[in-house]
């Protein structure tokens, strides 16, 4: 054996002991680092469930909304279709306008050639102008109809 001079230690005896001294403060942080892996491990998995039960409680809650949003665009869409159908049925009061202004004009045309020509005249005119402005009127009842339901069922479904 190898002795230092000033401590009498054998030089081999120092080199295992800083070799064991090394390997001591190796097993023990790869063991520390293990043992915080297995931690860090376990603290994961309980996020991984945490958020799992989240995402499904979130999925369930958006699906609910979800199949009210179509409910309430399926109502929309009703509500919109019987005011169209109204909307048809105005359409039948004006043919009936039509007619009878129609009826008129022909009444007024088979009274006498002879008297009031200038009545039966303003008469005709009036009796066109009549079936004009139910014609426009009618497309004015239509648009507006429209836009009203259109703008109806917007707003109803933009409220929920």
């Amino acid at each position: 054996m190898l002795r230092t001079r000033d401590y009498g230690v054998c030089v081999s005896c120092v080199a295992m002991k800083r070799v064991l001294l090394v390997c001591g403060i190796v097993v023990s942080f790869v063991s520390g680092y293990r043992y915080a892996a297995a931690l860090y491990g376990e603290d994961i998995a309980a996020l991984r469930e945490d958020y799992a039960a989240r995402a499904q409680s979130l999925e369930i809650k958006y699906r609910e909304k979800e199949r009210t949003y179509a409910q309430s665009l399926v109502d929309a869409w009703e509500a919109r279709d019987k005011a169209l159908a109204r909307v048809d049925d105005l359409g039948a009061d004006l043919e009936r306008v039509r007619k009878q202004a129609a009826d008129a004009k022909r009444r007024l045309s088979a009274a006498g050639a002879g008297t009031c020509d200038a009545e039966r005249e303003r008469l005709a005119r009036c009796a066109g102008l009549v079936e004009r402005g139910a014609e426009l009127v009618r497309r004015g009842v239509d648009l507006s109809e429209r836009v009203a339901i259109d703008k109806d069922a917007i707003a109803k479904i933009v409220s929920q």
